[in-house]
């Protein structure tokens, strides 16, 4: 099944509503480490939310699954799928964290500005939400 064959996502459904809020979290987190980037905000500090980042996303990513497979959401495997993709990305990203190199930090925005961002705004959007 392709995700754009899902219905349409009902944001005002609870459902709606957690993964709305959810996608604004990680939004948040993602132009604060830009800023931290940009300002120079010292290498702990862009760390910790880098971490904060990938924690925030696959909680996510677990939250919004747990949801759908109560629901048998027929888009779930798709969807699981997508996620394990994103996994992988960011696992490897966290490793080159945990060896402090500020070019993680940097791969790990371009990847939330590109791969993530999409994701969210289209993979998400395309599934039914309610």
């Amino acid at each position: 099944m392709d995700t754009l064959l899902c219905p349409p996502p009902q944001s005002e459904s609870k459902f709606g509503k957690i993964i709305d809020r959810e996608h604004t979290e990680i939004r948040r987190v993602h132009q604060a480490l830009r800023g931290l980037i940009i300002e120079g905000g010292g290498m702990d500090r862009i760390i910790e939310c880098s971490e904060n980042l990938i924690a925030v996303t696959l909680r996510h990513f677990e939250s919004e699954e747990r949801a759908r497979e109560d629901r048998s959401d027929a888009c779930l495997g798709i969807h699981r799928d997508l996620h394990s993709d994103l996994i992988e990305n960011l696992e490897d990203i966290s490793e080159d964290l945990e060896k402090r190199r500020i070019s993680a930090a940097v791969e790990l925005l371009r990847f939330f500005d590109g791969r993530m961002a999409h994701h969210l705004d289209v993979e998400d959007a395309s599934l039914e939400l309610n």
